[in-house]
């Protein structure tokens, strides 16, 4: 673990950076399919949508399970985390989703973050043993990397965010740089919420986006589609 802040902030830096191989942003998480049934959304909508899954699904499920992750003390807990974020991802979407993008991130870490290499979760994690979801992962990675707690979830929550912006995007629904103007507008709102994940309790974990849910469900089906999920 880092005990230099500044090389914290450039572990912090690199491991959101979407050049950073964990497939952070190769899903919609529903949005593509959403979009495609509501060809008239604009970005009031679009904005909704995205604030709603963030809000409703990021910030009471995967930034409370990655705030334990990063306190958890055995492997055995994370395991448990793990086990109880995947229960509570309803949709095959979503498990989908969550567990592809953790598994790349424990095994690029274990290759390329200095440390992450002896964690005996992310070796769960490569070999199958456990399903490795994002949440417990990130909450390991960041710890070992000497990031600070609320800094780890703000980063989840804020990448959740503006990734899927850039899907809206790059589907060429919004504009690249009135999504930058939503990220910098949303920033107090993303800070309330990291602080609120940050003191929740397991018990209150929490998932419930219906529609963003149904869409992800659709997304299955479609034979045509850019995003995996």
């Amino acid at each position: 673990m880092s005990t230099d802040p500044l090389i914290a902030d450039l572990g912090w830096l690199q491991i959101h950076d979407s050049a950073f191989p964990s497939g952070r942003f190769v899903h919609s998480n529903g949005l593509e399919a959403w979009l495609a049934t509501r060809p008239a959304a604009g970005e009031p909508e679009i904005h909704a949508a995205v604030r709603a899954y963030v809000g409703g699904s990021v910030a009471t499920l995967d930034a409370v399970i990655l705030g334990h992750a990063w306190l958890a003390d055995s492997t055995e807990v994370l395991v448990d985390l793990d086990r109880l974020d995947r229960a509570h991802k309803i949709t095959r979407s979503a498990r989908v989703s969550s567990e592809s993008c953790g598994g790349q991130l424990a095994s690029v870490a274990r290759r390329v973050l200095r440390g992450a290499e002896t964690s005996e979760y992310l070796q769960l994690v490569v070999s199958g043993d456990t399903p490795g979801n994002l949440a417990v992962v990130d909450g390991v990675v960041q710890r070992t990397l000497g990031i600070e707690r609320d800094r780890a979830i703000a980063g989840a929550l804020r990448s959740s965010y503006s990734g899927l912006l850039s899907a809206a995007v790059r589907l060429g629904r919004l504009g690249p740089m009135r999504a930058q103007q939503l990220v910098c507008d949303d920033a107090p709102w993303i800070a309330d919420l990291a602080r609120t994940a940050e003191c929740a309790p397991l018990a209150a974990v929490t998932s419930f986006v219906p529609e963003l849910e149904i869409a992800a469900m659709r997304h299955e089906t479609t034979s045509a589609r850019l995003f995996s999920t």
